[in-house]
Formats: C-alpha cells, structure tokens, sequence
C-alpha cells in the first residue's frame, strides 16, 4: 500500500507539473485539460509570431533607419533595416551586415566617444550627427541610440534610429538663403518698411525707416503712439483709429497716404505711408507691415517751386498788361499822325512800320500771357459754340489799317466742342499769320464743316489764304519751335506753337496743307479738327479773345 500510496503521489506530481491538476482531481480525466492547455500555447505562439511578423514588416518598410549592433570599438551590425541601407548608400541590407558601426562614424575617435557617452547616460536622443556614406560623402541624420544591459549591467547590445536630414537640411538651408535675401533687400530697399506684431508692438525695422525716424537701433522706438500725425494739410490730430497701420488691423489696404509727423529727434516731417494686413493659414490677421517715404524735400521743392511760379505768373501779367498799354497808347498815336499829316509815300512808311513792329510785340507778348495761362492750368474747358467763336474772330480780323483784307466765314456745321476760351487764340493766330505774311490785298476763307472720322464726330475748320504759302519742307516744322532758338518773325515762331499746344490740349490736329494741290506758291491751308460735342451741349463759354491785329 505504501509503494502503491507512493506511486499515486507520484502520478499526482506529474499532473500537477503537467495540467496543474491538484490531488481531488485524481478520479478525473486529465486529457482534456492538457488539450486546452496545448490549445492554449499554440494560440499565444500563433500571436507571437503575429507581433513578429508585424513588428518585421514595420521595421523593413519604415522610411527610418533602424538597427542593433554590439558594443565596443569592433562591435558588428546584429540587425539593419532595408531604410539604413539605403540611407547609408549600401546596396542592401547584406552589403551593410558585411560592414562594421564604426565605418560609418568620420573617425574611430567619435565612434568611442559616442559609446562612452551611452555608456554614461544609458541613452541618446535626436542627436544631430553626421555619418559617413559607404561612398565617403557626409550625410545628415537625427541619431537615437538607446543602450540594453544584462543583470549584472554589462552592455549586452545597441538599438538605433537614424533619420535622414538631408531634405530637412536642404529645406534650412534654403531658408536661411531666403532669409538672408530677403533681409538684403528688406534693408536696401529705399524705403522704409517695419512689421507690427498682434499687441501693436513694433518687431523689425530696416535701415531707411530708423533714418527716417532718426533712430539709432529699433530699441529707441515704442508702440505704435509714437509715429502718428496729421494728414497733411490739416491741424487737427489722426485718431488711433485712422493709423494707417490701424487701418491694415481692421483688413483694410492703405496706399499713399501723405501724414506731417515728428520725428523722434523732434523734427518735422512729411510721409508718405502705406500698410497692408499680415494674415496666417487661416486669414486671422497676426500682424501688419507699414511703409514710408519721407517727401518732406520734395514738399519742401513743391512750396518753392509753387511761390516761385506765382511770382513769374505775377510778373507775366504786369509786364504784358503794361507793355500791352504802352503799345496802344504808341500805336494810337501813330494812326493819328497817319490819318491827319500830310505825308508822301516814303514818310508815310516811316509811320507805318513801326506801327507793324509795335503789332508784332503786342502779339508776341499776348502769346506769351496765353502760353503761360496754358501752363499755369488756370482755364477751365467748357462747351464752345464753334461759329459763334469764329465770327468774333472774323470781325476782330477784317479790318486792319492800310491793308485790302477781305475775310469769308463759310459755315455747314451747327458745331461745339470742348475747350477753354484760349481756343480763339488757335484761329486768331492763324488769321494773324496770314494778313502778316501776305503782300498786298488778301483774301481768306474760313469754313466750319462736320466730318467723322474712326467712327468720330469731329468739328473741321480750314483757314486758307492766297498768300505766299508755305513750302513744303516747312509744313511740319513751323509747329515745333519753341521759345529757345526762334527766327524772325518771333511772334510768328511762338504763335504756331502755341496753336499746336493748345488744339493738342483739346484732344484734336493741326496741320498746313497746300491751298491749291501741289502749288505751294497759291497759298497756305490751314486744318484744325477737334472733337465734337452733342449738339444738345450747353453752351458756356464765349468767343474768346478780342482782335491783336
């Protein structure tokens, strides 16, 4: 019974270290118990193998580096994926088994002090390093080494990660050369340019906007209540809420904007300012970015230059109303004398050419005063009943003393254009020209007719005499001399000039034609066109100028 009792225990052992059955479980069968637990087993070994394969598959196919190697100087690879290969510039991952962790270290010396560092710390993380490629060429990684160590705190193996930062380094350096562009031109630019932050606190500046301001360094400046003004012109100060910069906070793009500030030396200034809105992915507005011109020269030269040609306009007038009267008074006199003595032909010419002369000057210095009502802008355009303006003109012209003058106005056009009154000048200089530059009697027809041309309305006036004409190698530049360098007649130079400013001024042409086709000698033609109104446009202003002749 003993040896019986002996056996049975021992039968009970091996269940319990087979199945884990307990004593009481002796009258039981065991087998179906120790096909669950071989069930059991193969289900945890099917998982593993699961994680494994898994685990292998994320390791090979991970665009990261990943290894396990041995310690120590002559440590070997235990375990490379295909990714470090490739990183590495190796073959495959059998070419990068075949070589050693410290070939791709720049030198064995770095290679240990890597090591003495694990070995110190335990643990390297994202490290910037640079390896060596199996062609000798440096590359960039991230390096992550983690150390694993036995009971007794021997280091049994290395695990790695390496990331390629060849893209990234390309993409910083990029960058930075963008920076560094960006930062030339940001600080030659002629213009002074600064960034607002969200809070209104000023970020950068360059070179132009600290010498605008007379700054030093971007530390003298403060918020933004330091570099507002008044909009120019004006007395009053720009609220908060009509910065320029305020402006671009609340998305608005301000352009050009003229402010009078103070400088921070104390000085004034005239700016010229503009900013825009900084916006995120998002659209939030994170910031502004405001320009300025200082213009406070160029006003200063404007103010000069405007009282400067209010005393030439100032002179203009008084010379050519003095000189003007001094000559009607001389010219009075000399028709006197000429209708009451008794002269013969040659005394009588002693009277008639300086009367000539005087007409001259009076025409040159009227051309002058209207020259410079042209420039100075002073008249206004306005409709112009175009026959109305013509007979006046006529009228003023058909009679001159000691001449035969014989005027017709042809009209076939009921026309108005727009202009200002120095249009009478046009025609009066022309007719002017003709009586002056003619021998003997002249006849001279004006006509007034309406033509379209380019699908346009246009007013046509042809002032043609029988004069002398105009050769042919003068038509076009009897136009085009100005007040430097004019032949005699000097009233005739500037005349003509005149005429072509004022039609160009109008939108319209000018030109001398033959009176006769192909016969200059028969006399001149004169064309002006302008462009027409509406026949329905109100007229507002009158026929201009009086007679000069």
């Amino acid at each position: 019974m003993s040896g019986r009792c002996r056996h049975d225990e021992s039968m009970a052992d091996v269940r319990q270290r087979i199945i884990g059955l307990e004593a009481g479980g002796q009258r039981k069968s065991y087998y179906p118990q120790l096909q669950e637990r071989i069930a059991e087993l193969e289900r945890t070994n099917r998982a593993l193998a699961e994680s494994e394969e898994r685990y292998r598959t994320l390791v090979e196919n991970v665009d990261v580096g990943i290894f396990r190697s041995s310690p120590g100087g002559d440590g070997r690879f235990l375990q490379v994926n295909p990714a470090l290969a490739r990183i590495m510039g190796y073959d495959s991952v059998k070419d990068l088994l075949s070589s050693r962790p410290v070939d791709l270290y720049p030198s064995g010396r770095q290679r240990r002090v890597m090591l003495a560092r694990l070995e110190r710390n335990g643990a390297i993380k994202n490290m910037k390093f640079k390896f060596m490629r199996k062609n000798g060429r440096p590359v960039s990684v991230m390096l992550t080494l983690k150390a694993h160590r036995s009971q007794d705190g021997t280091m049994e193996w290395i695990d790695g990660v390496v990331v390629d930062m060849t893209a990234q380094e390309r993409s910083r350096q990029r960058i930075e050369e963008e920076r560094a562009r960006l930062a030339a031109i940001f600080d030659t630019l002629p213009v002074g340019i600064m960034m607002v932050g969200p809070t209104g606190q000023l970020v950068a500046a360059n070179h132009r906007w600290l010498h605008i301001w007379r700054m030093d360094d971007i530390s003298e400046a403060g918020r933004l209540e330091r570099y507002v003004g008044r909009r120019a012109g004006s007395s009053e100060r720009l609220r908060k809420e009509e910065w320029s910069v305020a402006r671009a906070f609340r998305g608005e793009r301000v352009f050009d904007e003229e402010v009078d500030v103070q400088r921070h030396d104390g000085t004034p200034a005239t700016l010229l300012t503009s900013a825009v809105p900084i916006r995120d992915r998002n659209g939030d507005i994170i910031g502004a970015v405001a320009t300025v011109i200082d213009i406070t020269a160029r006003r200063q030269l404007e103010r000069e230059l405007d009282e400067a040609r209010s005393r030439a306009e100032l002179y203009v007038d008084l010379l050519t109303h003095d000189i003007s009267n001094y000559n009607a008074a001389a010219m009075g006199y000399l028709q006197l004398a000429d209708m009451n003595l008794e002269l013969d032909e040659r005394n009588r010419r002693l009277i008639i050419k300086p009367l000539e002369e005087l007409r001259n000057s009076t025409e040159l210095v009227a051309n002058v005063w209207d020259l410079q009502r042209v420039e100075s802008g002073r008249e206004k355009d306005g409709p112009i009943h175009l026959e109305t303006m013509l007979q006046q003109v006529v009228q003023d012209h058909s009679d001159v003393p000691g001449r035969d003058v014989t005027i017709t106005l042809h009209s076939k056009c009921d026309c108005r254009v727009m202009a200002t009154e120095l249009l009478s000048v046009v025609f009066s200089n022309i007719l002017s020209n003709a009586i002056k530059h003619s021998v003997d009697a002249v006849r001279i027809d004006v006509r007034l007719t309406s033509i379209v041309r380019d699908g346009e309305n246009r007013a046509r006036v042809e002032i043609a005499d029988d004069g002398p004409g105009v050769p042919d190698e003068k038509k076009t530049i009897i136009f085009d001399r100005s007040l430097m360098g004019l032949t005699k007649p000097v009233s005739r130079g500037l005349g003509l000039y005149l005429v072509r400013r004022l039609v160009s001024d109008y939108g319209g042409e000018v030109w001398v034609e033959d009176r006769v086709p192909g016969d200059h000698a028969q006399g001149a033609k004169f064309v002006v066109e302008l462009p027409a109104l509406p026949l329905d446009a109100k007229v507002t202003v009158g026929s201009g100028r009086s007679a000069r002749s």
